[in-house]
């Protein structure tokens, strides 16, 4: 092996994908046709960032005010500070439950305004340059503080007043640099996942820093993932390092409130109107997620995610956005999907849709298939607006008449057995089911019930929503009830005044009496009509996920099972590949259980691995390695024989004459010379050390220093 090193050695270079030389290399072919992958792909990315965006923008509001506070923390550390202490303490900022999208927007908050202090020629009270540190680049002392000092000193904005002669590692030169500053701004240094980072180097760390405060203004903000009962910085910290610090504690919005917010406010919103709508399915294992794991909103986004990608794997999903099939006309698409190898599928998927629907002229031609999916689109759109009013009308009404219920947010029964809340988690999924119609009936007869005041109260909220709505076609879909509600309110007296004492007992008058029996009524009929079961809409799969289990085996996967897996049955994952991409492998080769020689070079190596014992000597391993291959190349070489021979022209001749195919095979063996044959064995080095480095990379070897031809193996457990 060590020939490789050798500059005067001929070197093969085999790329990282499949080798196109048929005699040297089996490669698993898949067809060109994407049986509309390609258009799907780009309907998805449209669906899911629509979605995406307006996560975000959730969490953005959410996030705004703890943005704020963690800013004013850090600008604000070295104001009005207590009196009387015996040293300056280190200020800190102790972030829990930050998430991506919080970290991005402080970072971006921070830089905006470190922006407009430069670009208006003066600067804020406090500016601030932040610094961002990984415990991987943080192990020791030196390696910190060096990384600590540099992030400041090595910016691009920095003075050119640099103390030479001091080490990178040193916080004098770090002072020196902050003295040559003229804005003097705050120095935020963030330390990401706080808990993996060496205690004892942090404690060192802080205590360097501490010393030269307030001389350099730093601020340390902490990105906890733990939760802040119990602190982990209480706990893992002597009381020697606390003393040192002035701790600031901000809490990120985070747990099953977050939750309820980015899942009502993205698929229940009547202003907003997501292209796949999530099913019961999807959502519940949602909320039972984060009931019982993990309820941030990084782990809602990815799972939201991977509900938009299993959706679209599904060929019908190239109707989410429109009918043309990713063409640029109607008259394109209706040629497409009538002649177009790629959307057989996609045609065979939708047909068998159409017969299985109960409507009574269905659709023969491609032109009349188009027009029926654009209409079945507009009317379930219709159908899933008109039931996200109902369910907001619903939630109105309910906040009104039975009031806030904090702790009924996962939709349990109450103490009095009654039905789960309709701002409840769980209560979405029974929404899309269709199972919420008896928690409704009970609200309307609380409504029924409710004093003049309130009742006043819940009609001005249900005309504030109406005629707050945004959507144009929803203005016009609840025309009738906007009339009504103004009706209603014309009707109400007005001399009715709301009683002081909310305890007091609600009392009736004959008006208000009646006139609450009419809102009750009304609401009931009203919402009852619309919180249908979407998946009663024809095409309803096209849209909407209905009660498809979620992908629960990408939430929680097997790594190491499944490479070991792959290695030894590649055959499998490939075929799997083809399957998810649309596409089918047409590889002849591609048998149930290939031979060993067919597999490719990582997993012979595997092989020939997982038969070797617990140290596995190098040259043996690449000598067993080298017999698969040579075996290979001889069939190969058997195999190019044989089609040479049954095409005329090659290998026979014209007029039926041929040679007998067992001497073309001894002849095609033997034909190597001797610098091809050295070629040969450089290839077959140069390809058992890329296999070597990739089960080295996958952590299956372990290098020793006592035997430096022998290697250890990782594991040993190996299924077969």
């Amino acid at each position: 092996m060590k020939e490789l090193d050798d500059s005067s050695k001929a070197c093969i270079y085999i790329p990282p994908g499949q080798v196109e030389d048929e005699e040297h290399q089996m490669s698993f072919d898949v067809e060109e046709e994407d049986d509309g992958y390609e258009s799907r792909m780009r309907a998805y990315n449209a669906a899911w960032q629509k979605c995406l965006d307006r996560v975000r923008s959730i969490l953005k509001a959410l996030n705004t005010s703890v943005v704020e506070n963690v800013v004013e923390l850090i600008s604000g550390a070295y104001e009005d500070i207590l009196p009387g202490l015996p040293y300056p303490e280190l200020p800190v900022v102790a972030l829990y439950g930050a998430t991506s999208a919080l970290l991005e927007d402080l970072m971006y908050h921070i830089q905006s305004s470190q922006s407009s202090e430069n670009d208006s020629g003066h600067r804020p009270n406090h500016p601030t340059l932040q610094i961002h540190l990984y415990p991987s680049e943080c192990s020791n002392i030196p390696n910190m503080m060096r990384a600590l000092v540099t992030s400041f000193v090595d910016r691009e904005s920095s003075s050119k007043r640099k103390a030479k002669s001091l080490a990178s590692y040193d916080i004098n030169l770090l002072r020196a640099w902050y003295t040559a500053q003229e804005s003097r701004p705050r120095l935020a240094v963030f330390l990401h996942e706080f808990e993996k980072f060496d205690a004892s180097v942090i404690k060192d760390v802080l205590y360097i820093c501490s010393m030269h405060v307030p001389h350099l203004p730093l601020v340390f903000v902490l990105v906890m993932a733990s939760p802040p009962t119990p602190s982990y910085l209480h706990s893992a910290y002597p009381r020697s390092t606390l003393a040192l610090l002035r701790v600031g504690q901000v809490l990120a919005p985070t747990g099953l409130a977050t939750v309820n917010e980015v899942l009502t406010k993205t698929f229940f919103e009547a202003n907003f109107e997501p292209d796949v709508m999530p099913g019961p399915g999807a959502l519940e294992y949602i909320v039972d997620f984060a009931s019982r794991h993990n309820a941030s909103p990084d782990a809602v986004l990815t799972m939201l995610q991977l509900v938009h990608m299993k959706h679209f794997t599904l060929p019908l999903s190239i109707f989410v956005h429109n009918s043309l099939l990713g063409e640029s006309s109607p008259r394109n698409a209706e040629r497409v999907l009538g002649s177009s190898p790629a959307f057989h599928s996609v045609a065979d998927a939708l047909h068998a849709h159409l017969l299985a629907s109960s409507a009574d002229a269905r659709p023969q031609t491609a032109t009349q298939v188009l027009d029926y999916v654009t209409t079945a689109r507009a009317a379930f759109h219709r159908a899933a607006r008109r039931m996200r009013v109902a369910f907001t009308i619903a939630r109105i009404a309910e906040h009104v008449a039975l009031g806030e219920s904090s702790n009924m947010l996962l939709g349990g029964r109450s103490a009095e057995g009654r039905a789960a809340r309709l701002d409840g988690l769980k209560m979405l999924g029974a929404v899309l089911r269709g199972q919420a119609h008896s928690q409704v009936r009970y609200v309307c007869m609380a409504v029924r019930k409710l004093s003049a005041g309130k009742l006043h109260t819940l009609v001005q909220e249900l005309h504030a929503f109406l005629y707050g709505l945004e959507n144009p076609a929803i203005r016009r879909d609840e025309e009738d009830a906007r009339l009504w509600i103004v009706k209603t309110l014309n009707e109400y007296p007005q001399d009715a005044e709301d009683e002081q004492d909310p305890d007091a007992p609600i009392v009736q008058d004959a008006t208000t009496k009646e006139l609450a029996k009419s809102v009750g009524d009304w609401l009931q009929e009203y919402i009852v009509s619309r919180l249908i079961r979407l998946d009663e809409c024809t095409l309803w799969d096209i849209w909407y996920t209905g009660a498809s289990p979620f992908p629960s085996e990408l939430i929680n996967p097997a790594p190491r099972p499944t490479v070991i897996a792959a290695l030894l049955h590649p055959e499998d994952f490939i075929r799997a590949h083809g399957n998810l991409a649309g596409a089918s492998v047409t590889n002849e080769d591609l048998t149930e259980d290939p031979e060993l020689w067919e597999l490719p070079d990582t997993s012979i190596a595997f092989r020939r691995y997982v038969d070797a014992g617990r140290m596995v000597n190098v040259f043996d391993w690449f000598e067993s390695f080298a017999v698969v291959l040579d075996d290979q190349r001889k069939h190969l070489k058997r195999r190019a024989a044989a089609n040479n021979h049954s095409t005329p022209g090659k290998g026979r001749a014209a007029n039926g004459d041929s040679t007998h195919v067992d001497d073309g095979r001894e002849s095609s063996e033997e034909s190597m010379d001797e610098e091809e044959e050295e070629q040969w064995k450089n290839e077959v080095q140069a390809r058992f050390i890329r296999a070597l480095h990739e089960l080295d990379y996958m952590g299956f070897v372990k290098h020793t220093g006592r035997k430096p031809d022998h290697v250890i193996r990782t594991i040993y457990d190996v299924p077969d």
